[in-house]
């Protein structure tokens, strides 16, 4: 922000910016997200088995799931940030959290109804409830970090 006779004054944001903006604020959802995957792994008596279905060949290591999934959770961050840009969300009054949940449960409805049956992947085991908290959990941090 830059000042003018003592008026604070918004700089214009460009595409890279939202885009940035989106894929720091995806990792951290996406952060968020896996700590309650795992809690549901957890819960479910499975130790952390939830975060070793990256691999439609066998289990991963826990590690290795979870960097595929921050690099997932960050890709879908930068179109967050973009299609907010582009849809003018980041000028509306549309609060910022209720975008990001609704984005969260599309990236579920698209996961759980088409890429994952699709790509026969081991994810399709955790059950739904789980599988749509850690999305919403991701959309609503996605969305309540996303610079306006």
């Amino acid at each position: 922000m830059a000042s003018r006779g003592g008026i604070l004054l918004r700089k214009e944001t460009t595409s890279g910016d939202s885009a940035v903006s989106g894929l720091l604020n995806g990792l951290l959802g996406g952060g968020a997200m896996a700590i309650v995957t795992a809690a549901a792994s957890l819960l479910a008596g499975r130790g952390l088995a939830y975060l070793t279905y990256f691999s439609a060949d066998k289990p991963v290591p826990p590690l290795q799931g979870l960097m595929v999934h921050l690099a997932v959770a960050g890709t879908y961050g930068m179109l967050y940030g973009l299609l907010r840009r582009w849809l003018g969300l980041e000028r509306s009054r549309f609060p910022r959290a209720i975008s990001g949940l609704i984005y969260g449960m599309g990236l579920w409805a698209l996961a759980a109804g088409l890429l994952l049956p699709s790509a026969h992947s081991p994810l399709q085991s955790i059950p739904w409830p789980a599988f749509l908290a850690a999305h919403l959990v991701y959309g609503w941090v996605l969305g309540s970090r996303q610079a306006p």
